[in-house]
């Protein structure tokens, strides 16, 4: 098992739909960057090289034009002053290599070094690739037809200017091309995220709803891409809130059945005791009506608990609610078990407007109020405020009875959980509705302690305000 959980930890997570956008476009984008590069450098060699390779004719022709002015006498000699070629050799950072061999080979004038090449077939200058003193020269060459003989002219640099020009032009290309790609990516990012805005609209619709939560999703807000797939989430809401309202109605039914054998048998119980069926023992007849009343309220709280979660699931449209006529009604149902218990109940009340559904904040309001009753003390006193704050709006109930320990903050919310040693009748379903109401209308439950050591529970409904 263990083995299991680190292969499933060390799976790596498929990428997002963001990513795999961004990389399928840009990735032809680098490929069209990458070739185009190559075909401008290219470019931009030819056109170096065809620049220089034309300077390099000039300086082949003017070697020529030196040997025509003397090629009517017998003995060939090459008219170069010292000036001319300096002239000639001034190239730098290139350096500027020649020599003119006649038809044995044998060197005329110029470099004694310089290596003797295939003479070309034609008279016109060819140009070939070579290595000279450990450096890459371009190499020119010409035959020139005499009628005394034939001579070979051989004229090589180096290639610095070369690289440099080549630099330059594919520089002066290829930043433009950058420019474009970049943007181009840029433009790619910030579309694909406006792109997929409308996905992150839908997926915090949905993350932001309970699992209770089943209405459908607007398909004619949603992008027409997505809105097959969203059409069959859809449909299994629509599954699920079918499989949830059979679940609610049969517990709602359930309690409803239930109710009928026990009004029966509350009735029967009465006829019992007007008849003193239990004249000689009245510890069992106050067993027996703890009973009733308990199983009645767990009737009560069960149908209340399923009401609240069918109202989640059919998201019933909400109103304005006067909170302080909700705490209105809840005097006149518990005063007579407060009165009954010798406890103060007291209401402070100011005007406090909300968003929400009536009977539902009615019924959150009393659980709050029967289960302060039930755990504060005989002469205990209970307070029910509501009002609205800077920001938010609430609804409050404060007592001061034995409260509640802190280890059990945590479990309070959990269906059937009572706190051990709880002398109240309760059935652990009073919170729990009193946390589902709050969830479904956006509110947050605060539980504190009270100024008098006891319970201070307080419901504040936030971003759902609304003007009294």
């Amino acid at each position: 098992m263990r083995q299991k959980t680190e292969a499933a930890q060390g799976k790596t997570k498929p990428p997002g739909l963001r990513r795999r956008l961004i990389i399928a476009l840009a990735v032809p984008l680098t490929l069209i960057l990458g070739i185009s590069s190559l075909l401008d450098y290219r470019l931009a060699r030819e056109t170096s090289d065809s620049a220089h390779d034309q300077a390099l004719t000039d300086t082949v022709f003017d070697l020529e034009s030196h040997i025509r002015s003397q090629s009517d006498s017998a003995a060939l000699e090459l008219d170069l002053t010292k000036e001319s070629e300096a002239m000639l050799r001034s190239n730098a950072p290139d350096q500027v290599y020649f020599s003119i061999r006649d038809n044995s080979g044998r060197i005329l004038a110029g470099d004694e070094d310089v290596p003797e090449f295939p003479t070309p077939k034609n008279n016109e200058v060819s140009f070939i690739d070579g290595i000279h003193r450990g450096e890459a020269v371009r190499v020119a060459l010409h035959k020139i037809v005499l009628p005394a003989s034939e001579l070979l002219i051989t004229v090589m640099e180096t290639t610095e200017k070369r690289k440099e020009s080549r630099g330059r032009i594919l520089t002066a290309m290829l930043l433009p091309n950058l420019a474009v790609i970049v943007a181009t990516l840029l433009a790619v990012l910030f579309g694909v995220r406006r792109g997929l805005l409308p996905l992150e609209e839908v997926e915090k619709e949905i993350a932001s709803r309970s699992p209770n939560d089943l209405r459908e999703i607007d398909l004619d807000a949603s992008p027409r891409e997505i809105q097959p797939m969203l059409r069959r989430l859809n449909d299994l809401f629509s599954l699920l809130r079918e499989a949830s309202e059979v679940q609610n109605r049969f517990i709602a039914d359930a309690a409803h059945q239930l109710r009928t054998p026990l009004a029966g048998l509350q009735t029967q119980f009465d006829l019992a005791v007007s008849e003193g069926a239990f004249l000689n023992n009245e510890g069992r007849l106050r067993n027996i009506e703890d009973g009733m009343l308990r199983i009645g309220r767990l009737l009560g709280q069960l149908l209340s608990y399923a009401r609240a979660e069918a109202t989640a699931s059919l998201a019933e449209e909400p109103t304005s609610v006067s909170l302080e006529r909700i705490a209105e009604k809840s005097a006149s149902t518990f005063l007579d078990a407060a009165l009954e218990k010798g406890i103060d109940l007291g209401f402070d009340i100011s005007p406090a407007t909300t968003v929400g559904i009536p009977w539902l904040l009615q019924e959150a309001l009393a659980n709050l109020i029967d289960n302060a009753i039930r755990y504060t003390p005989r002469g205990g006193i209970i307070t029910v405020r509501c009002g609205e704050t800077a920001e938010k709006v609430f609804l409050e109930v404060e007592d001061n009875g034995p409260g509640i320990a802190e280890e059990h903050l945590d479990q309070i919310f959990e269906r059937f959980y009572r706190i051990p040693g709880s002398p109240s009748n309760g059935c652990g379903l009073g919170l729990p509705i009193v946390k589902e109401i709050a969830r479904l209308h956006g509110a947050d439950i605060h539980v504190m302690r009270s100024a008098a050591n006891g319970l201070r529970v307080r419901l504040e409904f936030s971003g759902l305000r609304t003007q009294a």
